[in-house]
């Protein structure tokens, strides 16, 4: 088995520890529902089978004097029914803490995860082999114990590994050119950081035959529709703004590898309503645009080499962290100001064919300082998950209200009602309507 005492950050994971407060945790939550409710010691015995596949999960983040680093640790990882608000904070530089945390309630499994330690592709990995470890015990006798999980045969070592440091090389950059200040949402927001979370579910073959109409890809399609949703409640002084995007990207997609840890990009697509247009075609057009443009082959790598090169260079090398630290928060804040949104798209989530009849569908969502939608399809179902520190939900409903205005036929859960009637937050969007 792979062992390592400690190891480096990878590149995107960087930026997490120094920016990260209790108003901005960033943590992120991927849940499964299931169609029985979850037997708690069923559930810690698949985490711990699990570990012993994705034994980085038991790392903590410790600072030196150069850099955050992870540690080996010997935590014990516990197995709780819900019991705080979702994507509260899980790293605090003054503890030694794990970096996930697996709870459950009624019929979800729930597993939170702070940033640095994976991204959404990766994470999704480790629940699904929760998952599957659980349903394979919970009905044993029933489902056949040859059943494997595709793409499962990964080693430790290879799911540990730093794929930015992998594929970096040192080719000539250009540069990424800085962003053009983006239209800002402003509102009232939750007390006490506080996050308003609405889920909406759509048949994913119905959704599909709809984007096809418009000739796009699904992450085109709802990016679109996101865009347009935010200029419904912009003032016309506001247009000459751009509503910009922040998407990431799973690098996967172009360099082959099994790590499980952080390996995405971001790209922006944009839209300015004062010069190109106001019709949804016209959005959709220039978001395939960008699309077409930022996906190119040769602009990821490019893209990668710039970002990975500025941590191989000398004078960023030789800084203690005590100075790096507030600098890399304030390039965070500048980047931020290029965007008003953002989306993630994890895409399809199999499972094996003989355990799919216990899964209804999965889901995720983030902690954010700007609304997010977050969307991942499994079988027949696409979560698109909202989530927000306003109060006001006017973005979420004019995107909801224009799908079922295209004849799509939504299933929408909502935490909105409670937090604004109580002040106590909801359980994880389990109860409640909104729309």
């Amino acid at each position: 088995m792979y062992v390592t005492q400690w190891t480096r950050l990878d590149n995107a994971a960087k930026i997490f520890p120094p920016s990260t407060t209790r108003d901005d945790t960033k943590v992120f939550r991927f849940s499964c529902e299931l169609y029985e409710t979850v037997e708690p010691e069923i559930l810690r015995h698949a985490l711990d089978l699990s570990l012993e596949e994705f034994p980085f999960y038991r790392f903590i983040i410790r600072r030196g004097f150069f850099w955050y680093y992870f540690e080996k640790s010997d935590i014990q990882p516990e197995v709780r029914e819900e019991y705080k608000t979702p994507c509260a904070p899980l790293y605090d530089v003054n503890r030694k803490n794990l970096l996930f945390e697996l709870t459950f309630y009624r019929k979800r499994i729930n597993l939170e995860i702070y940033h640095a330690l994976s991204d959404g592709i990766g994470a999704v990995e480790f629940l699904k082999n929760v998952v599957f470890r659980y349903l394979l015990e919970k009905h044993r006798g029933t489902i056949d114990g040859n059943t494997r999980l595709a793409g499962n045969d990964a080693s430790d070592e290879q799911r540990s590994r730093d794929a930015f440091d992998t594929y970096y090389s040192k080719e000539k950059k250009s540069g990424i050119p800085r962003l053009p200040e983006a239209y800002y949402i402003k509102g009232e927001r939750f007390s006490e950081s506080r996050l308003g979370i609405i889920e909406g579910h759509v048949s994913t073959g119905a959704m599909l035959k709809k984007v096809h109409e418009y000739n796009a890809t699904l992450s085109e399609f709802l990016a679109a529709v996101f865009i347009c949703s935010i200029h419904e409640g912009m003032k016309v002084r506001d247009e000459t703004r751009p509503v910009s995007i922040a998407i990431p990207v799973n690098l996967r997609r172009f360099f082959t590898t099994p790590s499980a840890r952080n390996f995405f990009s971001i790209i922006n697509v944009s839209h300015n309503f004062s010069t190109q247009g106001k019709d949804f075609e016209d959005v959709l057009a220039q978001v395939k645009l960008s699309f077409k443009a930022r996906l190119a082959p040769e602009e990821i790598r490019e893209r990668l080499n710039h970002l990975v090169a500025l941590e191989h260079a000398l004078y960023i090398k030789m800084v203690p962290l005590v100075v790096k630290a507030p600098v890399f928060k304030g390039l965070l804040w500048r980047a931020e100001k290029g965007y008003s949104a953002t989306f993630s798209n994890i895409g399809k989530i199999t499972m094996p064919e003989n355990l799919a009849p216990y899964i209804r569908l999965f889901n995720l969502f983030n902690y954010t300082k700007h609304p997010q939608l977050c969307t991942c399809s499994f079988e027949d179902v696409l979560s698109m998950s909202f989530s927000s520190p306003f109060v006001n939900s006017g973005i979420q409903g004019s995107f909801f209200r224009t799908l079922t205005g295209m004849g799509l036929d939504l299933e929408i859960i909502s935490n909105i009602a409670e937090l604004r009637e109580t002040g106590v937050p909801g359980e994880s969007g389990n109860r409640g309507t909104g729309g």
